[in-house]
């Protein structure tokens, strides 16, 4: 068996992506062997064996695995696991784990883990949606009809009572629709929107008033925004079709499931509230909020006579103003909730009483010893330790001058250069006929920005004349057009397609891969990918001098052996 020191260089450089993701991987503490099991290497002394090994790898996606051969593959692996041990083992030699903020920061992530897994346990799993619910919500909530409707749109809730006492009197809907309403394309049509709608695909404000309604009955005024401006709309059930559950399940599920899993939780609290009895010290809140009004610097450094108050006591324990001002940091809360005793309040009743009773209560079933919470909780350490070490050594100390950052952007040009992106103009409407229609005087020459004006119902389009931006930065938001729009020549007409909302037709009128001037942002994106650059390179020196400093051994018959063939 052949031993050989291993003094890696810039393959480390190579393998930082896979290092960065996965330095808190799931080996925890060093192992002792198993019978029968390859020893690869050892970091400090400490065995770092095949099914060690075997763990870690599988936690590196295909994608990010580097090398030639497998074995150079697996090489990289096992470096990278090296490489984490070495740094475990100068943050254990440097007490970095006794850090204040970082037990902190833990404390924290392991509080909100061993209250997930309570919830969990306790209310996720306690729940049980069954098919007559299902049957019944699904009824109850009308997604057993799709219907088909009209509207009248009138600018006044005044005009909209107006065309209700004329449908009591014996109007005929669609006459008035024709006659008073200002959505013209519809209007035209005796208000007809087009097709059989399902709840979950019309407006909720819309959906709410009409889907309780008998086929002939009238809604009351519905107000809503059109072209950037409030309207009032009646609408009128003029046909239905049955629709199975299928087509809802899933949304049916997820509001049941919803409202038990809310009621649960709030009488696993109430029934806690009982036995603990918490009480809330009005004077100490006073005094905190006193502290707050006048806090310089850190908003959250109590002096140590407030510090051990108690603001909260219950029956086996208290809440003192440093534990409530510490998860009150952690919250994000400022100095307007904290300096309120209304919402110093709020936060205690809605948030940090019930964490408190529920952790103790976690505590109280063992579940801070479950295996997978003690995995997780040991892989924050590590994670947190890695962080701070690099942060330390490294990236405290990286700068980046002008004249670096202008080389950057200077050198780099694809960095800067925005991706492929197609503008258009588009006019999103309710109906497919009108979009049919829309797209008919697109392709006669229309001019497409007051077309948008007039008739888009895209939120925010109607200030911008139906402007849309289509990038891989905006694709979600554009999901209906998106790949049409993309695929089409500059001047083509597209649609009509449907998207969330209605029925999009659209006009493509540039397509373009522009590169940003330098300017402050170009400026501040070189500077940042300079740090980066240097940060990596800082960080592979850093690693490369704890080689140098613990000792290393790799067993290289093992790792051939072990790591060279499939398995």
């Amino acid at each position: 068996m052949t031993v050989t020191q291993s003094f890696p260089g810039e393959r480390i450089l190579s393998f930082l992506s896979i290092l960065a993701l996965f330095l808190a991987a799931c080996d925890g503490q060093p192992e002792q062997p198993e019978a029968q099991d390859v020893v690869l290497a050892t970091v400090v002394g400490d065995p770092i064996t095949l099914s060690t090994f075997t763990k870690f790898s599988a936690l590196i996606p295909e994608g990010m695995r580097k090398g030639d051969t497998l074995l150079d593959e697996n090489r990289q692996v096992l470096n990278s696991l090296i490489d984490k041990r070495l740094l475990l083992a100068e943050a254990e030699a440097i007490q970095l784990a006794d850090d204040p903020a970082l037990q902190a920061e833990l404390a924290f992530f392991a509080k909100n883990r061993l209250l997930d897994l309570y919830t969990h346990r306790e209310i996720v799993q306690k729940i049980v949606v069954t098919d007559e619910e299902m049957e019944a919500h699904y009824r109850a909530t009308h997604r057993d009809r799709a219907l088909r409707f009209s509207g009248i749109m009138l600018e006044t809730r005044e005009e909209a009572e107006e065309i209700l006492q004329a449908v009591a009197d014996g109007a005929q809907f669609m006459e008035l629709a024709k006659g008073r309403s200002l959505h013209r394309d519809s209007g035209e049509q005796g208000g007809d929107v087009g097709g059989y709608k399902l709840r979950d695909k019309v407006l909720p404000a819309i959906a709410e008033a009409i889907f309780p309604l008998a086929v002939g009955e009238v809604s009351e005024p519905i107000r809503f925004q059109f072209a950037g401006k409030p309207h009032y709309a009646v609408f009128q059930v003029t046909d239905e079709i049955p629709i199975p559950l299928a087509a809802a399940e899933r949304k049916v599920r997820e509001e049941i499931f919803g409202r038990k899993r809310a009621a649960r939780y709030q009488a696993l609290l109430d029934s806690l509230k009982g036995v603990c009895g918490p009480e809330l010290y009005p004077e100490q809140i006073r005094h905190l909020n006193q502290h707050i009004q006048q806090a310089e610097g850190d908003l959250y450094a109590l002096p140590a006579a407030l510090r051990d108050e108690s603001i909260v006591a219950f029956r086996g324990g208290q809440i003192s103003c440093h534990e409530f001002i510490q998860m009150a940091r952690q919250m994000r809360a400022g100095r307007p909730e904290l300096a309120d005793s209304a919402r110093v309040v709020f936060l205690l009743e809605t948030a940090i009483i019930p964490a408190f009773l529920f952790a103790a209560e976690a505590r109280a079933h063992g579940l801070e010893e479950d295996p997978n919470l003690r995995q997780l909780i040991s892989d924050k350490r590590d994670d947190l330790l890695l962080n701070a070490l690099r942060q330390r050594y490294v990236d405290q100390h990286i700068t980046a001058t002008p004249e670096e950052a202008r080389a950057f952007y200077d050198s780099h040009p694809e960095k800067f250069t925005a991706p492929l992106t197609t503008e258009v103009v588009e006019i999103l409407v309710s109906s497919d006929s009108l979009a049919q229609r829309l797209k008919r005087e697109l392709l006669a020459g229309a001019d497409p920005a007051p077309l948008a004006r007039t008739h888009t119902l895209r939120p925010g389009a109607d200030h911008h004349d139906g402007h849309l931006t289509l990038s891989p930065y905006t694709k979600t938001y554009y999901q209906g057009i998106y790949d049409l729009a993309h695929s089409l020549p500059v001047g083509q007409v597209g649609g009509p397609v449907q998207a969330q909302g209605g029925y999009s037709v659209f006009k493509v009128l540039d397509r373009h891969e522009k590169k940003h001037p330098y300017d402050a942002t170009s400026r501040r994106r070189a500077t940042a990918y300079v740090k980066i650059d240097k940060s990596k390179r800082g960080y592979v020196r850093y690693v490369r001098s704890l080689r140098e400093k613990y000792p290393v051994e790799e067993f290289a018959d093992a790792i051939e052996r072990a790591l060279g063939a499939p398995n």
